[in-house]
């Protein structure tokens, strides 16, 4: 509304100079009527404008659809945070385990504790660490449906070397979002060595990212 104003009040400027100019160096009716002409054009090319700016702006409730935010980017946000923080050491080798939700058995996980460790191991791995997948079954096995190399059946994976470290953390269901408290562990001393906290608003995830298994 404040624009329109502000282009109205340069229409009348410009109208009054049109209407000096007239007293000193008279212009042709043809010219002036092209001012006029441009002038409503630009004044109804900012109402369409402002109309729709309006309808993008409606609020549509918590849930958000233009956002660009993904759960990688907050994968990024922990993986800087832990190597920012590492207690003077550089880890040989990272296994990235599952986050869990935190409960009294700390064994129960979803599709986000999953997506996270996913997305760790691939940011970690771009900071210059060496990730370990210990899903992979050291063979290709050739399938109907597509060539495999991945097994989440312990007996069928073939013994690698124990990491260095292990990533891995707990999800807090707060009431705006997922609080992820993210951990960087030696393997065999347990000692955490870095540490961090993000919270990932809901309207982030799916309907399904946080149902228990």
């Amino acid at each position: 509304m404040m624009k329109n104003v502000v282009l109205f009040a340069t229409t009348l400027a410009l109208l009054g100079g049109c209407e000096m100019t007239k007293q000193t160096a008279p212009e042709s009716t043809k010219t002036q009527q092209s001012d006029m002409e441009i002038l409503y054009a630009m004044m109804e090319e900012q109402e369409r404008n402002e109309d729709s700016h309006a309808v993008v702006s409606q609020d549509i409730g918590f849930i958000s659809y233009r956002h660009r935010k993904e759960i990688a980017n907050y994968a990024n946000q922990i993986a800087l945070e832990l190597s920012d923080t590492v207690l003077g050491q550089k880890p040989e080798s990272i296994a990235v385990a599952s986050f869990v939700n935190f409960n009294e058995s700390l064994r129960d996980t979803n599709q986000l504790g999953n997506q996270l460790a996913e997305s760790l191991m691939h940011q970690m791995q771009k900071l210059g660490y060496q990730a370990l997948d210990f899903k992979a079954l050291g063979k290709i096995e050739v399938t109907s449906s597509g060539d495999l190399t991945f097994s989440r059946n312990a007996s069928r994976l073939k013994n690698t070397q124990s990491p260095s470290h292990l990533l891995t953390g707990t999800m807090v269901y707060r009431p705006r979002g997922v609080e992820v408290n993210a951990r960087l562990l030696e393997f065999n001393t347990n000692l955490v060595i870095a540490s961090t906290v993000v919270t990932i608003p809901y309207f982030i995830l799916d309907d399904q990212a946080t149902a228990s298994r």
